[in-house]
């Protein structure tokens, strides 16, 4: 029998959610230094049934950080 365990939705407002089941850990890997200006950095969420990993570049080390919502909300 097939779980789903992870589903993606594209929103109309050009964002992504994915809700994920059963995470045990969130791992933010080293930003690597592709090329002048081009960053590439991992994120992997570990779950019970299996990883999902996200790849990112950006323009520099500093744009990935895990911000962390005070208050509980939304970002």
């Amino acid at each position: 029998m097939t779980k789903t365990v992870a589903a993606i939705s594209f929103n109309s407002n050009h964002s992504i959610s994915m809700d994920v089941e059963d995470v045990q850990d969130i791992s933010l890997g080293k930003p690597t230094q592709l090329d002048e200006n081009q960053w590439a950095c991992e994120l992997v969420l570990h779950t019970a049934n299996g990883n999902v990993a996200v790849q990112m570049l950006a323009d520099g080390p500093d744009r990935f950080h895990i911000r962390e919502n005070d208050d509980g909300g939304a970002f």
